[in-house]
């Protein structure tokens, strides 16, 4: 049917329906009484009971599994009865039903009583309707129902034009269901495109009881097609407050980005006073957007942030910048420097860059950009994102690489650099460039071919510093032979580091006994096998135990390398899947001689039915036929140096184990079997129901040797205990803390408590935060470090603005589980 003549024909059909007297045609159905009134060849149109609001406990069950957990119901449009009920109206016949037909004049008809017109998807319902074929309108009265799939428009009185297919409806209520959202209106009009234009509204998430906050505006423009509302003079109220003022906004109905106002984020603390950012989101294309927020610290002065986010079919990029000029320095006078009487940083123009790229998504070839600078080495403490990992961060990275591969070979070229952002620590070197290329051939008889090389070009801006480039070669072949009961793996390597080394001099004299092209070259021989048993369990019904022996034996002769430089290496910490393996550093600079037998178990309970793993251990040791000569650093401790001596490894032990389908609990011990003490330990106990309630407990130490610093003996080890929760203390408060304690300084690393409260309509977030700031020259001691405070608030509406804040970044690092709110 053309679109001009998709409601035409109704005015013919009741005209007809006027002249005969009954005689109608087949796609125009009368009322027969209330015995036909549930029959589904009838336009029935579905009647509006509390704005089809359908509240939790009366949904079916696949409803409420759809349901947010915070919801206690939801708009549900119901469903269509007759037969054509989902075809397009272009595609339908056109049915009417009333009560009562009279004819007026021959252009003019009445429909009175209970009057229902559908076409498809399409549906009009009222008391009466008047229809004037002349002019093409038709004019509804008394309880008008208009409604298209995920709309309800709703009035005292409507005008439809038959040409246009324009609905307009005075004193109007609306609903859009997909996205929970409705007002009222003085005058609403539904166009020919489907956009609706909406006259002094209200517009509101909520359900059509709570008056928690809704916009009063002149103007509302709903456009369903592209997902988007437009407000002009709009004001939110919340309650019956006016808290804030909108001359005109843009925000999505659906799941699409649009450009408009998101809500602000506000702290407060002792040292920056107010802390208060507005973010403007731009939507500039489907595939590029960017952020802009103004952001006013109360006592530092005010400032811009703004991150710009690509995405094409082969990367992602994203940019993100940040400033504040002439900074007034913050709010601590025990930080006044005693001679110019200034705060740290103050008058000074703070900033921070950061580039994020990876390409070459379902490529051959690949490219990666992490870019960070910042002004100066206080900004994350002053400015950051105020977490605890941002406050211990010593170093900014930057790393920019371009890879290729094909079936066997890894090409790849990268330079890498630091930004030292803690005093007193000496910047690293810059890799300036790292080439690498890498083969890899696996062949039918088991036999595997391994070809690393690495080509490393190493500079620092410190003269007196060693500089020069790097040559590595590592070359492998294994046989990795595999049958049901167990596996072999003999391997066969060979381990080549060559130098040219630019020495630093003073008076044209080396001021370090170090040849220019030192060169190393050690074969390394292996074999890792082990046997795979499995038993029922008479112990646990349902389960199936494994038991897994394993020798791993390592060979590698022993080259004197104090000639070798140490550009970026350092020895790694034990761990169980260390001792399988025939390395002992990271980094390049150096070749571990081992001459081992390391020898492991492992057992694990699996569920027979699901496959899923209950429980693991696992344990493994080391046993020296020769000591360690190679070190890092060249002249070890006297304590290191009997670490080298040592007959046994440390004892390395790991468990893991699902207690049932909440909680998990994981542990890891690297004992001294010899000296019968702890070098590392780790316990950690998690719960998830996954139903918005989390509990985790976690405790580490880790031994280490004393340090001494202006004649005092300082204790190193780590003992440190970790607990977070997010318990709900009703449907829709939850309670969220973290607590963190430092045992070896006596204190408190951080402390976190505070609520999110969710309903339907709007979510907040309070949390007050304690925190240590970092400000020490040294790594070391740490007594003295000053504890911060802060309070943190967001509030959010639901289909009016945005998620994400300071608030949610702080849970979702602080409470391992913690995922907040998307698409609010």
């Amino acid at each position: 049917m053309p679109k001009a003549l998709k409601y035409s024909s109704l005015a013919s059909i009741i005209c007809l329906c006027c002249a005969t007297a009954g005689a109608l045609t087949p796609t125009t159905e009368p009322n027969s009484g209330a015995k036909n009134s549930g029959d589904s060849e009838q336009p029935r149109v579905a009647a509006a009971h509390n704005l089809d609001w359908v509240e939790k406990q009366d949904m079916t069950p696949q409803q409420q599994a759809d349901l947010a957990s915070y919801c206690c119901g939801a708009y549900i449009e119901p469903k269509r009865g007759y037969p054509d009920a989902n075809l397009d109206p272009e595609q339908a016949p056109l049915r009417v039903n009333a009560l009562s037909t009279e004819a007026q004049t021959e252009s003019v008809a009445v429909l009175d009583g209970d009057v229902h017109i559908s076409q498809g998807y399409r549906q009009v319902r009222s008391d009466s309707a008047t229809v004037d074929q002349n002019s093409g309108q038709i004019t509804l009265s008394g309880n008008v129902r208009f409604r298209e799939p995920n709309m309800l428009l709703m009035g005292d009185n409507a005008k439809l034009d038959l040409n246009s297919e324009e609905v307009e409806i005075d004193n109007a209520t609306y609903v859009l269901h997909q996205t929970s959202v409705r007002g009222t209106a003085k005058t609403l009009l539904r166009k020919t495109d489907g956009v609706i234009l909406i006259k002094d509204a209200t517009y509101s998430g909520c359900q059509p009881t709570d008056k928690t906050w809704q916009l009063k505006t002149s103007e509302i423009k709903i456009d369903q097609a592209s997902g988007f509302a437009t407000v002009k003079n709009a004001r939110l109220d919340i309650g019956n407050m006016p808290v804030f003022y909108f001359p005109y906004a843009k925000f999505p109905i659906s799941n699409r980005r649009s450009s408009g106002l998101l809500f602000p984020s506000i702290a407060v603390d002792k040292e920056n006073g107010l802390d208060f950012s507005q973010p403007i989101y731009w939507n500039l294309a489907p595939n590029y957007d960017a952020t802009l927020s103004p952001r006013f610290i109360q006592q530092r002065g005010a400032g811009l942030e703004a991150t710009f986010r690509h995405l094409s079919n082969w990367s992602t990029t994203e940019v993100t910048a940040a400033y504040l000029g002439n900074d007034k320095g913050g709010n601590n006078d025990s930080e006044r420097d005693s001679v110019t009487g200034l705060h740290p940083n103050e008058g000074e123009d703070r900033y921070m860059a950061s580039i994020q790229h990876q390409g070459g998504v379902g490529r051959p070839w690949s490219t990666f950009l992490d870019f960070n600078n910042v002004s100066d080495t206080n900004y994350f403490r002053d400015m950051g994102q105020m977490t605890l990992d941002e406050n211990s961060r010593t170093h900014l990275g930057r790393r920019a690489s371009l890879a290729y591969r094909t079936a066997h070979w890894n090409f790849a070229l990268e330079t890498q650099d630091y930004q030292t952002i803690t005093a007193g620590l000496s910047d690293q070197y810059s890799v300036l460039p790292d080439i690498s290329i890498d083969g890899n051939y696996r062949f039918a008889n088991s036999v595997s071919l391994d070809i690393n090389h690495q080509h490393s070009v190493f500079d620092h801006d410190n003269p007196h510093f060693i500089t020069g480039s790097r040559a590595r070669l590592d070359y492998s072949v294994s046989w990795d032979k595999r049958w049901r009961w167990g596996y072999l793996k003999p391997k066969v390597g060979f381990k080549h580091l060559s130098y040219d080394l630019d020495l630093p001099t003073v008076d044209n004299l080396t001021t370090l006994p170090l040849a220019e092209n030192p060169s190393v070259s050690v074969p390394i021989v292996s074999v890792d096998t082990g046997i795979f048993l499995d038993r029922d369990n008479s112990w646990f019904s349902g389960l199936r135990q494994t038991f897994e022996p394993r020798l791993f034996y390592l060979k590698a002769e022993f080259q004197d390398q104090q000639s070798l430089p140490d550009f970026d290496s350092r020895e790694i910490t034990l761990s169980y899947d260390l001792l399988f393996r025939d390395k002992r550093f990271y980094g390049g600079d150096r070749i571990a001689d081992n001459h081992r037998l390391t020898l492991g178990l492992s057992t694990s309970f699996v569920d027979k039915q699901s496959g899923q793993e209950r429980f693991r251990a696992r344990l493994a040791q080391a046993v020296y036929f020769d000591d360690r000569q190679v070190a890092m650093p060249a002249d070890p401790s006297i304590q290191e140096q009997l670490e080298l001596r040592r007959e046994q490894s440390l004892l390395a032990f790991e468990l893991a184990g699902r207690i049932n389908k909440n909680w998990r609990v994981t542990s890891e011990i690297i004992y001294d079997s010899s000296d019968n003490h702890l070098e590392k330990s780790g316990l950690s106990l998690r719960y998830n129901d996954h139903r918005d309630r989390l509990f985790n407990l976690a405790y580490r130490y880790s031994r280490r040797l004393p340090r001494t610093f202006e004649d005092m003996k300082l204790e190193q080890h780590i003992a440190q205990a970790d607990m977070s929760f997010y318990i709900p203390m009703g449907a829709d408060f939850n309670w969220v803390g973290r607590w963190t304690h430092d045992f070896t300084n006596r204190r408190e690393l951080e402390l976190l408590a505070g609520f999110e409260y969710n309903s339907c309509c709007w979510r907040a977030s309070l949390v007050m935060r304690r925190w240590l700031e970092r400000e020490d020259e040294l790594l070391f001691p740490e007594q003295d470090l000053k504890p911060k405070n802060g309070i943190f608030l967001q509030i959010q509406f639901k289909s009016l603005a945005g998620t994400g804040g300071r608030v949610d970044t702080m849970l979702k690092r602080g409470i391992h589980g913690y995922e907040p709110l998307e698409n609010f």
